[in-house]
């Protein structure tokens, strides 16, 4: 009967270094640094922020609402096109 788990082989430690590598990176959070933008409390990069933000928070409602309007117009096009049509 052959094992489920094989050991790994003596010169194949890849896989051990970089799930290690994994770990440490995961638990070092400063290793991942952020743009110095993020961090700089001036005015007007808190004003690019909250402009920024209500522009994201908009654009998908007006994407919403355009596809609507649309939607809308076309079938009152196709229904004033069947009225006509009998």
């Amino acid at each position: 009967m052959t094992a489920l788990i094989t050991p790994p082989r003596a010169g194949h430690r890849t896989g051990a270094v970089s799930r290690a590598l994994m770990v440490a990176l995961w638990l070092w959070p400063a290793a991942a640094p952020a743009c110095s933008v993020c961090f700089s409390a001036t005015e007007e990069n808190r004003l690019a922020f909250l402009l920024t933000t209500i522009f994201l928070t908009f654009l998908p409602l007006t994407l919403i609402g355009a596809g609507l309007w649309m939607l809308r117009r076309r079938a009152l096009q196709l229904g004033s096109e069947l009225a006509e049509g009998s």
